[in-house]
């Protein structure tokens, strides 16, 4: 059985939003934003996305020794990952300065040496005798543990948002730097919803199953393939209702922008969030 605590999430824009949608062809619009079922929307991966950078943010704004471009002392557990499998130029740079961890979260870990390993060091690791970083290889992330790892679901739930709203249209082109008229064949249109408009969905956090024996705020029965799981939380000294506001409710509330064209004004937002207690 799953005991779950269910919250409100209301977004009201500040300014105009642009949230991408799939084109369609016979709409005539060339950038529509994002609907389910002709609604206006939201998506839940585009919020998870920005709440995963949130909370990313605080960790090394928290934890991390920028100085010495390492993690305090017994924070390592910490370091939060980024979740792909091939990374940027640019979040290479962030891997080799020690802000993230070497390689994603995964579940469950490798039966051969994981890629931040030497070959053959799998042997050294079962004994403890890798170094912390190569470790936290084998660890799941406070983000992951909130918000799901590669083959491992996490506790909370991020929902779709919608608002009963139609779409703006505007259009776009391009001026000549030359004569400073406007380029021919350039006008493009896109779709937008106005500042002012409320979206509504409902953020789910599992507190409790039953059948797998996980609790919010405890570490997990992890067995598979030398997995460390969630070992920040011995380092953890907050309890569940203090995680749920350091680490999603706070997050949530300290997003302040979302969607495309920010440069052009878009995508100024506030965050409400209260809980369902019906």
């Amino acid at each position: 059985m799953l005991k779950i605590r269910k919250f409100k999430v209301e977004i009201e824009t500040l300014e105009p939003l642009r949230i991408g949608g799939v084109e369609d062809p016979l709409s005539g619009i060339h950038n529509p934003i994002a609907t389910v079922g002709n609604r206006v929307c939201i998506p839940g991966p585009t919020l998870k996305g920005a709440l995963r950078n949130e909370i990313e943010n605080y960790l090394i704004d928290t934890f991390y020794d920028k100085n010495n471009k390492t993690w305090k002392p017994d924070k390592f557990h910490f370091q939060p990952c980024i979740p792909a499998t091939k990374f940027s130029p640019d979040e290479e740079n962030l891997i080799r300065n020690n802000k993230y961890k070497k390689i994603a979260c995964h579940y469950p870990c490798y039966k051969r040496p994981c890629p931040s390993h030497s070959p053959g060091s799998l042997e050294k690791c079962k004994k403890n005798e890798c170094s912390p970083e190569e470790h936290m290889s084998h660890e799941i992330c406070p983000v992951c543990y909130f918000m799901g790892a590669m083959g491992l679901i996490g506790f909370v739930r991020i929902p779709f948002l919608f608002a009963d709203i139609s779409a703006n249209e505007l259009y776009a082109s391009r001026i000549d730097r030359a004569t400073k008229t406007v380029v021919e064949g350039t006008n493009r249109s896109y779709q937008l919803v106005p500042n002012g408009t409320k979206f509504i969905g409902e953020l789910q956090i599992i507190m409790e199953d039953t059948t797998l024996g996980w609790e919010f705020g405890k570490p997990r029965p992890l067995l598979e393939n030398e997995t460390k799981g969630d070992e920040w939380l011995k380092e953890n000294s907050l309890t569940p209702e203090e995680l749920i506001n350091t680490y999603i409710i706070e997050r949530l509330k300290s997003i302040k922008l979302l969607g495309g064209y920010k440069s052009k004004g878009f995508g100024q937002i506030k965050i409400e969030i209260v809980e369902i207690t019906k």
